[in-house]
């Protein structure tokens, strides 16, 4: 974050928070020589949301950690929504080394770096990118993943979406794969809640321990997901054309009767078809068992075949040994 050395005004437009991560903001409020700096409230607030999670963040908890009263912030901050726009774009503050030789890995490097600050303050996740970053460290970010496409043969325009489409993996994959909020009677019991019949295709791998609790991600899923991404943005660099728009249904579908209706007829006819497969494969199952039985039925009546002529023609061998021996 920049420190502001002389107040100045060039954009009065700018919301406080905006403002003095531009470095161009005066304080709030005037008032008795300040003993704080803007910097140390929000790194006790950067400290107290990564101990404690964002909804600890509070003005009354941020002036005990420095020693202040509640309302001696209002010096320095306009409010809790400014603090966490100021804690936000702090924590955002990412280098990123570019050595990849292809656009690729110059990415995938770029991601690494973006999801440790992830990893380093949790509680980014619960503060998702917006489509037009406004303060320095984030603005930075983009610009960072721009020069990791630089040279890219795609449109500029298209650029900025890739870049959002992987920010929003990052988040989102940062917030879907911690545990922090689950309540481990809770996950203990998701064996005997998540029946075959309301879902049958999930139910097997929770069984078998999908949402157990992981300390240690050894970043494969992260990387899965974020090649397959990279794979998409490859297709789409080969195949060169133009992609159709896609339509932007209201919110309002998801509660129109007809659709929930139909959605509803389609998963009973799911159900039946589950069903159906079942069955079948219960008689293919059946069916293999009554062959296999008979084969081995038929196995054993040419075997038993089989030792009877070997017997008799040993009984004939002894005959025939027997007639020839000299002493009869």
């Amino acid at each position: 974050m920049t420190n502001p050395i002389e107040p100045i005004d060039p954009t009065p437009d700018l919301p406080h928070a905006v403002a003095v991560t531009w470095g161009v903001a005066e304080l709030p409020h005037r008032g008795p020589k300040r003993e704080l700096t803007t910097e140390q409230i929000v790194e006790a607030a950067i400290q107290l949301a990564d101990a404690e999670g964002l909804e600890a963040v509070s003005m009354g908890k941020v002036a005990a950690a420095v020693g202040v009263a509640p309302m001696s912030l209002y010096r320095y901050v306009t409010g809790k929504d400014g603090l966490l726009l100021l804690m936000y774009d702090t924590a955002s503050e990412v280098t990123v080394p570019g050595a990849g030789s292809t656009w690729r890995e110059r990415l995938r490097e770029w991601a690494m770096f973006v999801r440790a600050a992830y990893d380093a303050h949790p509680w980014l996740a619960d503060l998702p990118p917006s489509s037009t970053p406004t303060t320095p460290n984030r603005l930075a970010i983009i610009e960072a993943g721009l020069a990791a496409l630089e040279g890219v043969p795609a449109p500029d325009r298209m650029k900025l979406p890739t870049l959002r489409l992987l920010l929003g993996y990052i988040a989102l994959y940062s917030k879907a794969s911690s545990d922090a909020a689950v309540d481990e009677d809770v996950r203990r019991a998701l064996p005997e809640l998540v029946t075959d019949e309301r879902f049958p295709l999930l139910a097997p791998a929770v069984r078998a321990g999908a949402f157990q609790s992981n300390d240690v991600d050894d970043g494969s899923g992260f990387g899965f997901g974020l090649s397959r991404l990279f794979d998409g943005i490859e297709r789409w660099l080969e195949r060169n054309e133009p992609d159709e728009p896609l339509e932007r249904l209201p919110a309002s579908i998801l509660d129109d009767k007809q659709v929930r209706e139909a959605g509803k007829v389609v998963e009973e006819a799911r159900a039946r078809l589950r069903q159906a497969e079942a069955k079948a494969a219960d008689a293919v199952a059946r069916a293999a068992e009554r062959l296999q039985a008979v084969e081995a039925r038929n196995e054993a009546a040419e075997a038993r075949a089989a030792a009877k002529a070997d017997l008799r023609a040993a009984k004939a061998e002894a005959k025939a040994a027997k007639r020839g021996d000299p002493r009869d």
